[in-house]
């Protein structure tokens, strides 16, 4: 009876109830479900250990009075009908406690369905980050910005375009011009780099690759003060770098170049007459003064040093620059840096533009690259480590997202919106080193840029599309989770060229200082609450104050 009951309740609420269904993956509903479906499964055991304590307690009964009463299984055998009334009436005693049993099973069901019913109808009215474990709800009360009450608020679309068009768009409007200058000019300095090193047989230079917010077109006024230029380089003939990786588990990406003789051996059988600069005594003049200066001046032992590199591209620039300033009207001056080429150029208006030369070496035929320049939290690396950069990995999927998306897609003025309000932040809080940077933000919409269809990035979509990126950090800051977009991430297009063993590692968490750092954690908290107060207050912010 107690099944029946049960079965009828499911059909009448499937019934009565059906839940809607969307076409695609909702992570605030799945949560959601999975917190409701733990919930129910809880309730159902404790309702079945009650049902069997009650059942035992029963029968515990039953047999003390059988005792009491004398009445065994062979007595009941060997008396016949006489003891066949006696078990006749006790099963009819037994008869009120097992419909009042079923009673209570019935209405214990009942309440069930109405509490599910009530789970339910919250769940389609509650805000999208009231989804946390009884564990999380003592966060979330520390953690005001997870109550989400913000989203009724959020400004509308024509709001945050008005906020864009004044604000970020004006601001922004000679970017692409200036893009295209830097790349020219690097590339002029590169090419006469190229002439200087080629005749002492010194290190050789690749094509540069912009890279950064400016280059990416999501860059703001502040994101744009630096232009970053990649500048490869590749060892001269005869020679080679091999890539000596640090392990990942000991928590920075990053590897030694060892500079070493490359073996002809394998080509004499096919060029004929050549000298192997490893195996034979009778070496080369030009080799021989490469080998010298390679090992003596641009290594710590046989490894690549990243000081001495760059304190040698930098004399070299410098030499570069003589053969091509006469085509530009400005000044230039190279302002000291240990791990970059920096240069200054200084316009007679007053205007000034900073770019930060990073050499690279690359890790075989793919776009990650060993940089020279660290990133602020691998600043105690040593000379010879080389940190591992994926920026143009990045770079290539953001530029595939613009050739294939419709046109007019909003992504990536919703990262500029998102970065603009940030500068803001930081200007009137004047913070010096905030645990968020502008990363973190562009790793939640490339996380997301996965996830949904390109087709839900519509430019009428700005408002749903900027809560969604703020909805994923904010949740990664309460889970302390903020998964790295390259490494671990099985869903990246295979057109992006990644080292093989990148795509089925173990995701690397951007937030894993935070897990040990419940201070730096509640900064990151405090400041992602104040962003949140600045969208809030976004109709009503004076423009001014923007610029």
């Amino acid at each position: 009876m107690a099944v029946i009951s049960l079965l009828f309740l499911a059909v009448m609420y499937v019934v009565h109830h059906p839940l809607p269904v969307s076409d695609r993956m909702d992570l605030d509903t799945l949560a959601r479900s999975r917190q409701l479906e733990k919930r129910m499964s809880e309730e159902m055991r404790q309702l079945e250990m009650e049902f069997e304590e009650r059942k035992r307690a029963a029968e515990q009964r039953q047999k003390a009075e059988n005792l009491w009463r004398g009445e065994t299984l062979s007595d009941q055998i060997v008396l016949g009908k006489k003891d066949m009334g006696r078990t006749f009436q006790a099963d009819d005693q037994e008869g009120p406690f097992g419909w009042m049993l079923g009673n209570l099973w019935n209405a214990g069901l009942f309440c069930l369905f109405l509490l599910f019913e009530l789970l339910r109808q919250n769940m389609q009215h509650e805000p999208a980050f009231d989804t946390s474990s009884d564990e999380e709800e003592a966060e979330v009360r520390v953690v005001p910005v997870t109550s989400c009450s913000w989203f009724t608020d959020f400004p509308s679309g024509a709001a945050l375009n008005s906020f864009y068009e004044h604000c970020v768009q004006n601001a922004t409007r000679d970017l692409p011009s200036t893009c295209e200058f830097v790349e020219s000019f690097v590339d002029n300095l590169i090419e006469a780099c190229r002439m200087l090193s080629r005749q002492e047989a010194h290190l050789q230079f690749e094509d540069c690759l912009g890279l950064g917010a400016a280059f990416e077109k999501w860059g703001t006024y502040q994101e744009t003060q630096k232009f970053n230029v990649l500048v490869p380089i590749v060892p001269p003939q005869g020679w080679v770098f091999v890539l000596e990786m640090r392990d990942p588990a000991l928590g920075q990406h990053c590897g030694r170049v060892l500079v070493e003789l490359e073996c002809m051996c394998k080509c004499e059988k096919l060029l004929g007459d050549v000298l192997c600069l490893v195996h034979h005594d009778n070496h080369l003049t030009a080799p021989g003064k490469c080998n010298s200066f390679i090992r003596g001046s641009l290594c710590t032992g046989s490894y690549l040093d990243v000081c001495k590199t760059v304190q040698w591209f930098r004399n070299l620039v410098g030499n570069a620059w003589a053969l091509v300033a006469h085509k530009y009207d400005f000044k230039l001056s190279f302002p000291a840096s240990p791990t970059s080429c920096e240069l200054r150029l200084d316009y007679r208006s007053g205007r000034f533009l900073s770019i930060s030369l990073v050499l690279g070496v690359q890790r075989e035929d793919t776009l990650v690259y060993l940089v020279s320049q660290a990133s602020d939290q691998e600043q105690q690396l040593t000379s010879v480590n080389w940190p591992e950069s994926f920026a143009a990995c990045e770079h290539l999927f953001l530029k595939l997202v613009g050739r294939f998306a419709p046109e007019n897609t909003c992504h990536l003025k919703c990262l500029q919106i998102i970065v603009r309000l940030w500068d803001l932040q930081n200007l009137r809080h004047g913070a010096s080193s905030p645990i968020l940077t502008s990363y973190h933000f562009k790793t939640a919409l490339m996380h997301l840029l996965l996830r949904l269809p390109l087709t839900d990035w519509q430019h009428n979509m700005l408002s749903q599309r900027l809560q969604d990126i703020l909805w994923y950090l904010g949740r990664g800051l309460q889970e302390r989770s903020l998964h790295h977009f390259l490494i671990g991430n099985t869903c990246l297009p295979l057109t992006i060229p990644i080292p093989k063993t990148f795509r089925n590692a173990e995701p690397v968490n951007l937030f894993q200082h935070l897990v040990l750092n419940p201070v730096g954690h509640s900064q990151a908290v405090e400041e992602f609450h104040n962003l949140l107060i600045q969208v809030k207050t976004l109709p009503s912010a004076p423009l001014a104050e923007a610029f």
